[in-house]
């Protein structure tokens, strides 16, 4: 296997030259790595994205609407208290309105203190998630460098080449250099034989 691998990779790559270069966007994107495990991690993140937003929109939805509540409440305890003081309402009927007034503030406390919780609570795990997928994420491209440092070592193992360079580094270059699809192949071939298990 190793010597026929190593005879149909050579015949592939470029003959002339002490330098060639490899696109590492194009081999992660089109390798069966990404094509396995990336997109279901770019999907897993998109997921999450979409219920962090909606989550956070629903927190500030619930905020608001307390917060308009309370300043509901404080218009009508100033009103409440104007009327008393201008003689148009009983003492006995302000007490009772009073009471009234007091047990909204109550409950908008309560309702206050327990959304309070909510947000800790659920913003706690959905940045434990964050973590979680960062971490996957980090895992992945590991195993793609482990992949790609794995065949590009099988590919120069005759150090035929004195220099391989990233194509972000190439301003310009000469496209016969470029052997990112030969990479490609071995990284696809290593990652199939279960290179990094």
């Amino acid at each position: 296997y190793t010597f026929l691998h190593t005879l149909s990779l050579h015949d592939a790559l470029p003959i002339c030259g002490d330098v060639v270069y490899i696109d590492l966007d194009y081999i992660m994107a089109q390798s069966k790595l990404f094509a396995a495990e990336g997109k279901a991690l770019e999907a897993k993140m998109q997921d999450f994205q979409t219920r962090a937003t909606a989550a956070q929109e629903g927190w500030a939805k619930k905020e608001q609407s307390l917060a308009s509540e309370y300043n509901k409440l404080q218009a009508d305890a100033e009103k409440l208290q104007q009327d008393y003081a201008k003689g148009l309402i009983t003492s006995l009927n302000a007490q009772q309105k009073q009471e009234e007034l007091q047990k909204k503030g109550e409950s908008i406390q309560t309702r206050m203190t327990a959304l309070q919780t909510t947000v800790q609570t659920e913003g706690q795990a959905l940045q434990k998630e964050e973590q979680t997928l960062g971490e996957e994420q980090m895992v992945l491209m590991n195993r793609f460098q482990e992949l790609t440092r794995k065949a590009l070592d099988e590919i120069n193992a005759d150090k035929r080449y004195k220099m391989i360079l990233n194509a972000v580094s190439v301003i310009d270059a000469d496209p016969s250099l470029n052997i990112s699809d030969v990479v490609l192949k071995s990284v696809d071939e290593l990652y199939e034989a279960g290179a990094l298990e």
